[in-house]
């Protein structure tokens, strides 16, 4: 969403403070808080900020599953898509997956290697309307990684998290409550929240780090690599606070 962007916030900066230029002595706030906000959007552009950022995510959550999931470990293994970087030419198409989806289903896989009894769940819709959903481009992921048709289950309609978690409530035959939830790391926090509200006990398994240690003094100029991190930071931690509230609005609620 461009307005979670760093760069949407740098341009608006400009284009307003050049436009308070000329009344610059009578709206000195807005001329002054436009350069504050720019100076800002660049320093979120930097590896600095968008490292601090992950850094935080990435370890909001238990970087390993707790003791009880290592001692009952769940037979479900659950993977969230995790986008697709273009039109996929059919439903087998998985060259398409992004890079954050493959890392979250070779983690689940893996997970799934470990008991002969478990199953593997993938959830995503399509990314657009006519497009095959991404777990099913996923499923042919995993059928070229070894995983037979048997043990994959498939929710083909969630369009965010939130939704796969509360679409996976409504898959017949019901699956378990207590699964292994396979998402990239950064998103870990808010996936488990979700799937904490609809009512599962989701046990972590995250993938996809995106942290890197800094390079001095490369880490204070401005990168495009960079700002598509602090995107993505800034993009889980509004939704993190959405989410939030709902959960409480839903307690609420409940109360009543």
């Amino acid at each position: 969403m461009w307005l979670l962007s760093p760069l949407s916030w740098a341009l608006l900066a400009t284009v307003v403070g050049l436009a308070a230029w000329p009344m610059r002595g009578r709206a000195r706030w807005l001329w002054r808080g436009c350069i504050a906000v720019l100076l800002f959007s660049l320093l979120a552009m930097t590896p600095l900020l968008a490292n601090a950022l992950l850094w935080y995510l990435e370890r909001m959550e238990p970087l390993a599953a707790s003791a009880t999931c290592h001692a009952d470990a769940p037979d479900t293994v659950v993977v969230l898509a995790g986008g697709i970087d273009q039109r996929p030419r059919d439903r087998n198409d998985f060259s398409v997956l992004s890079a954050a989806s493959r890392r979250r289903l070779d983690s689940g896989v893996a997970y799934w290697r470990g008991g002969p009894e478990r199953t593997l769940i993938i959830t995503g819709g399509p990314a657009k309307p006519g497009w095959p959903a991404e777990s099913v481009l996923l499923s042919a992921y995993a059928a070229s990684l070894g995983v037979p048709a048997s043990a994959l289950r498939l929710e083909t309609q969630a369009t965010n998290t939130w939704e796969n978690a509360q679409r996976l409530t409504q898959m017949q035959p019901a699956i378990a409550s207590r699964v292994m939830l396979a998402t990239s790391a950064a998103h870990m926090t808010r996936a488990r929240l979700a799937f904490r509200v609809a009512g599962f006990d989701a046990c972590p398994l995250p993938s996809d780090y995106r942290f890197t240690p800094n390079d001095f003094p490369q880490a204070l100029l401005p990168r495009s690599s960079a700002l598509a991190k602090s995107e993505m930071a800034i993009h889980e931690l509004v939704g993190l606070i959405f989410y939030r509230l709902r959960e409480l609005r839903r307690a609420a609620s409940d109360s009543d």
